[in-house]
């Protein structure tokens, strides 16, 4: 059974890396705390989390520069202000809390908190292992919260050592199934997680992901932007290094009987646009419906695009280098896939790929 059911039961553009990585900065290194801020380390909020809980709904709290090795719930509307991603970091401890979902995670969102987080980095590594402790999320949103998160970072998630959990160590985890949460994400920085980058779950969830640099890691297999049942916007984002490595038991180029793993998984109701996918092992996987547009793919190992089960368009993608272009799959439905002023080259194996499982078909036609 491939990764995208079990789920739901290679250097970057120099120019386009120097706008992305530039929008990171923070404004200012450090910024004086505004009027009614609660400072924190200070004698009166020594952590992060004493802050959060004394804070009013809708109040602000300033992390000024150093390492705060804690876990942080938070249940009320709240602004999360560091001195600079990197800067200001809350890191993992060694022994993590799980919370109410089941999940070890270092930042936690609930009770329907709207929480703004800007200029500071959420990190790992854990200390557990996929039999017990291991970590769940760098930040987990969930019971209808909605995260706004900028100029940020979150790294390192993942667990001592690295292993491949199932459903375990991703940088950004939004809703559950069942489950609600939301976020909007840009201009941040999503590296070197065990399980995924970001991934939103359920109907009931959604995201908007504008301008972030998410990157995987060459050791294990990862992948960098899931939307699964949910709904949103991929915009303007850097994928990379999101593929199938050892040990990974079944992980292989065959959609019926393999895994594969992707730059962007996203379904119905998802927007996939003007991305930068590179040396991913799918750059693009979309299934039930999907139009993608003005995406640069490049250098994938399996194909750039594959499309599955339902009806897909693609507006003025390109596609270059690795191993093939677009594949069209019929699995359990039908495939119909129309390609707008699609452009493919320098791939090393097909350009465009039919896998039906019958009686099901796959077709593809180009404009």
């Amino acid at each position: 059974m491939n990764s995208l059911r079990t789920r739901c039961a290679a250097a970057l553009g120099t120019l386009l890396a120097s706008v992305a990585l530039g929008s990171l900065a923070p404004a200012s290194s450090s910024a004086a705390p505004k009027p009614g801020e609660l400072v924190v380390p200070s004698a009166a909020y020594p952590t992060v989390q004493s802050a959060v809980d004394a804070a009013q709904p809708g109040g602000r709290i300033a992390l000024r520069p150093g390492v705060y090795r804690e876990q942080v719930t938070i249940h009320k509307d709240l602004t999360l202000t560091g001195a600079g991603a990197g800067r200001s970091t809350i890191l993992a401890p060694q022994d993590l809390v799980t919370g109410a979902d089941g999940f070890n995670s270092i930042v936690s969102l609930d009770n329907a908190a709207r929480v703004t987080m800007s200029r500071l980095s959420v990190s790992g590594p854990g200390s557990g292992t996929c039999a017990a402790g291991a970590l769940g999320a760098g930040i987990r949103v969930l019971g209808g919260a909605h995260l706004d998160l900028s100029h940020a970072e979150v790294s390192h998630i993942k667990d001592t050592p690295l292993a491949p959990c199932l459903r375990s160590a991703t940088a950004v985890l939004i809703g559950d199934f069942p489950g609600a949460g939301s976020a909007d994400i840009r201009d941040s920085r999503i590296t070197d997680y065990q399980g995924a980058g970001i991934v939103v779950l359920s109907a009931d969830s959604k995201a908007t992901l504008l301008r972030n640099v998410v990157t995987g890691q060459k050791s294990i297999s990862t992948d960098g932007i899931e939307f699964i049942d949910a709904t949103g916007r991929a915009e303007q984002n850097m994928v990379s290094d999101n593929s199938c490595r050892e040990p990974d038991d079944g992980c292989g180029p065959d959609f019926f009987s393999e895994f594969q793993h992707a730059g962007i998984l996203a379904n119905t109701g998802v927007v996939v646009t003007k991305n930068r996918l590179v040396g991913n092992q799918l750059g693009i996987y979309g299934y039930g419906g999907l139009d993608t547009s003005h995406n640069t793919i490049l250098d994938s190992d399996y194909f750039g695009i594959a499309f599955q089960d339902g009806r897909f368009t693609s507006v003025k993608d390109t596609i270059r280098g690795g191993g093939g272009g677009v594949a069209a799959v019929a699995f359990e439905v039908d495939t119909t896939v129309e390609l707008d002023r699609v452009r493919i080259a320098n791939v090393s194996g097909d350009r465009i790929g039919i896998f039906e499982n019958p009686p099901f078909t796959a077709e593809v036609t180009e404009r």
